[in-house]
């Protein structure tokens, strides 16, 4: 893997070499592209080591010259290091990508998904030029890499069917609804009260002005009562046409106005604000008396904020699941396919 830097443009190549480990008795050394230098591993029986293997993958190799080269000059992650985190060495969360990424192109070999030779030259055309970079520049650049373009060309290949397959096998997993980019706005707002539109049931059991200590404490065990009669299992309604004295609620069904979280009594919104639709709060003491709220609905208040970067959330979080997905899918094939990690030399 190495990294073209040009015109102020990073390209990041994915160099796949030939993959083979090879033992030769008497034959010319050739050493690792990782260890050029130094003088070649000796294997035992006088068998000389060309190349190191780092790990197969269902009888394909991958080479530890690719994994020092990855570590040595990035990117160090293509697909994804799962099951690894950031946390991990440099080499393992390496090591771990390229096998992922082998599994990536095995499967899409038997799915039998390719790249036609005029489309990877229409899309490397396409993508140079959208970064104001020309062929020339490119070739220069290969070439002080050590990188051939033969090399540049098969990455890049390699590339364009990784983004096929994530599309034909991975894409159709992702779904992003308008409720989930509510969500992920209000947790990227961080005051997620203040953009809460909320609509409320209410069941309210009234205490008139003044009313003596003892009726006081009898409306207080009243809404108790009916508190618990909704928790074993009575419907909310039900308990509003029987128990509510709020004008017009056996109508209504105890249906409030939508009304934004942050226009709520202080007490009121402490209550309500974690709940999830269909639950209900413990009694709660205003002026008017002992009220019970139950959560029909909540949604996003609109905002001009929320209109402007809708999209670019829900591009983030399509990426975000297709990555998601893409770590699934890792998992389900390591179950079902021979992978060995060679010790690190």
């Amino acid at each position: 893997m190495r990294v073209l830097r040009c015109l102020g443009a990073t390209l990041f190549i994915w160099s796949t070499v030939a993959r083979a480990q090879v033992h030769a008795k008497d034959a010319p050394v050739v050493p690792s592209p990782a260890v050029s230098g130094t003088a070649p591993a000796v294997a035992a029986g006088g068998e000389t080591l060309l190349e190191r293997v780092a790990a197969v993958v269902d009888g394909r190799p991958i080479l530890y010259s690719e994994i020092k080269t990855k570590v040595d000059k990035g990117p160090l992650v293509v697909v994804t290091e799962f099951p690894l985190d950031e946390s991990a060495p440099a080499f393992d969360r390496a090591l771990r990508d390229s096998i992922n990424f082998e599994l990536v192109l095995g499967k899409a070999k038997d799915l039998e998904i390719d790249v036609r030779d005029d489309e990877v030259e229409a899309d490397m055309k396409s993508w140079l030029e959208s970064r104001n970079l020309d062929r020339a520049g490119l070739l220069e650049h290969l070439a002080q890499s050590g990188m051939s373009f033969a090399d540049y060309k098969k990455d890049f290949k390699d590339q364009m069917i990784l983004r096929k397959f994530q599309g034909r096998v991975i894409a159709p997993l992702v779904k992003i609804t308008d409720k989930d980019v509510e969500t992920y706005y209000m947790k990227k707002a961080g005051t997620s009260t203040d953009l809460l539109e909320l609509v409320l049931r209410q069941i309210l059991i009234g205490v008139p002005n003044n009313a003596a200590p003892e009726v006081l404490d009898a409306k207080r065990k009243l809404a108790q009562e009916v508190h618990q009669k909704v928790t074993d299992g009575t419907p909310f309604i039900e308990s509003v046409k029987i128990y509510s004295d709020e004008p017009g609620a056996r109508e209504s069904g105890g249906l409030m106005a939508p009304v934004k979280a942050r226009d709520l009594a202080a007490n009121i919104r402490t209550a309500v604000e974690g709940l999830e639709v269909g639950q209900f709060t413990q009694p709660i003491k205003t002026s008017l008396g002992y009220h019970i709220f139950l959560l029909q609905e909540k949604k996003l208040a609109t905002s001009d904020d929320y209109i402007a970067k809708k999209k670019q959330l829900e591009m983030e979080l399509r990426t975000s699941e297709l990555m998601e997905q893409t770590r699934r899918w890792i998992s389900e094939q390591l179950q079902k396919t021979k992978v060995e990690v060679l010790p690190n030399p």
